[in-house]
């Protein structure tokens, strides 16, 4: 509740306290920060306001992007229809006649709480069905849909920045052998396994994607083929170091992974061309033995 009158404030509060968690401002500006919290479930404004202009914090409220889908109520008075209509304008969802009436208050708000509910879980699942688009299940790390797109945009900053960027593509050795010997059960856990620890050694700014089967694709903007060789080589060493703790099979499974690494070569190289690369020289590590990384050719 946003009002500077201390009884005011007091009466609306004793009002909501037996159905509400009721928090009371009487500064706009402190109102304003506080609603961006995204704590809240809706604000209720008096239009009577003597410290600030009450419109402008209306319209304060609806302009910050946390407190966006945050339902208002105005408390106006019966006479302070421009007013009153003026918010409306602005935004704001109900109002409420002074005197107020507290059932009638108790009823709008539960209302608006209602739809603000409503509306946060299908902002949810809507939010849910996208991840889900461009996520491998099993795993959690992006598929390959959204390396397509995202390796596109990615070269695309490399081109124009004149920048450097590489593509590692990494492949469980062996890993028909562990299902068919295992099962599928081992080969998931293996796979998950594989992606926590990848996931986990890289910068927050690298793209770490499932491109399919026991197959991932690691991008890394702003870095080029020698680091990137690096970057791939301790990967293999964590991945093979450590035997992997699986459940539904053996206690531990020794685990591998051969890898090709590629990277941007300038202005006409494409997103295609650098996965071909990149599966080229994956392709090479694997006819060198296995557990190994092999970085493209000059």
């Amino acid at each position: 509740i946003v009002d500077d009158r201390a009884s005011s404030l007091e009466r609306l509060t004793r009002m909501l306290s037996a159905e509400h968690i009721v928090d009371g401002e009487g500064d706009a500006g402190q109102a304003v920060e506080r609603a961006a919290s995204g704590q809240y479930e809706l604000a209720i404004v008096n239009l009577s306001l003597q410290s600030a202009d009450p419109l402008r914090l209306c319209s304060q409220l609806r302009g910050q992007e946390p407190a966006r889908q945050l339902p208002i109520m105005v408390i106006a008075d019966p006479d302070d229809t421009p007013r009153m209509m003026r918010s409306l304008d602005l935004g704001v969802n109900d109002y409420v006649l002074r005197p107020v009436d507290k059932h009638e208050l108790l009823l709008r708000i539960r209302s608006q709480v209602s739809r603000k509910r409503a509306n946060d879980r299908l902002m949810s699942d809507v939010q849910r069905t996208i991840a889900l688009a461009v996520t491998d299940a099993l795993t959690g790390l992006h598929n390959r849909r959204y390396l397509e797109t995202h390796l596109n945009t990615l070269t695309r900053q490399a081109r124009e920045r004149e920048g450097d960027l590489s593509v590692l593509t990494l492949d469980i050795d062996f890993f028909k052998s562990i299902n068919d010997t295992h099962g599928h059960d081992v080969g998931d856990e293996v796979l998950k396994e594989f992606a926590r620890r990848l996931k986990s050694n890289i910068r927050g700014l690298d793209l770490a994607c499932r491109h399919g089967g026991e197959e991932f694709v690691l991008v890394m903007p702003d870095t080029d083929l020698s680091v990137a060789y690096q970057v791939g080589e301790r990967i293999r060493r964590l991945v093979a170091s450590e035997p992997f703790q699986v459940q539904n099979g053996p206690e531990m499974l020794t685990v591998t992974v051969s890898v090709g690494v590629a990277s941007y070569q300038g202005k006409g190289d494409t997103p295609e061309e650098i996965l071909k690369r990149s599966d080229e020289a994956l392709y090479s590590a694997k006819r060198e033995g296995r557990n190994r990384v092999v970085s493209q050719a000059a």
